[in-house]
C-alpha cells in the first residue's frame, strides 16, 4: 500500500507536468485571448482543484488494495479513468467561465481532449512508477498481476 507521503509526491510530480501542458494548450487553442494572467489563473484553478480531487481519489482507490499487495494494472487504469472523467466535466465548465463565448463546444472540447489525452498516458506512467517504488520498498515482486479484474 502506498504511503501518504508517496501519494503526495506522485500528485506533486504530476502537478508540475500538468502546469506546463495546460499553459501550452491554452496558447495553442485560444491564441491572443490566452493572456498570461488569464492562462495562469485558469491553470491555477484547474490544477488547484486537481490536487485535492486526485489525492482523495488516490486514497480511496488505495483503500481497495489489500495490505501487502500491489494495485493491479487494471485498477491503475480504473483509477485514472475515473479521475479523468470528473476532470473533463470540470475543465469544460471552467473554460466557459474563463473564456466566455470563445469557449465554444469545439474549442473547449479540443483543449479538454488534448489535455486529457496527454493526461491519461502521463498519469498511468506516473502511477506505475510510484507503484513500483512502493513495491520495492515493501519487498514485493516487480510486477502485479496483469490485467487482474480483482479490485480488492
Amino acid at each position: 500500500m502506498q504511503t501518504g507521503r508517496q501519494s503526495r509526491l506522485e500528485i506533486g510530480a504530476d502537478l508540475g507536468l500538468s502546469l506546463v501542458v495546460n499553459l501550452v494548450a491554452q496558447g495553442l487553442f485560444y491564441g491572443a485571448l490566452a493572456t498570461a494572467g488569464r492562462s495562469l489563473t485558469f491553470a491555477a484553478m484547474v490544477l488547484g482543484l486537481a490536487v485535492p480531487r486526485r489525492y482523495v481519489l488516490r486514497r480511496l482507490f488505495n483503500a481497495a488494495v489489500a495490505p501487502g499487495t500491489r494495485q493491479s494494472r487494471w485498477h491503475s487504469w480504473l483509477e485514472v479513468l475515473t479521475d479523468t472523467a470528473v476532470a473533463l466535466v470540470l475543465t469544460v465548465v471552467l473554460q466557459r467561465l474563463w473564456y466566455g463565448a470563445a469557449a465554444t463546444v469545439t474549442t473547449a472540447g479540443g483543449v479538454t481532449l488534448a489535455l486529457y489525452a496527454l493526461t491519461l498516458g502521463r498519469r498511468y506512467a506516473l502511477r506505475r512508477v510510484f507503484d513500483a517504488w512502493q513495491a520495492r520498498q515493501a519487498g514485493l515482486p516487480p510486477y502485479g498481476p496483469p490485467w487482474s479484474s480483482d479490485l480488492s
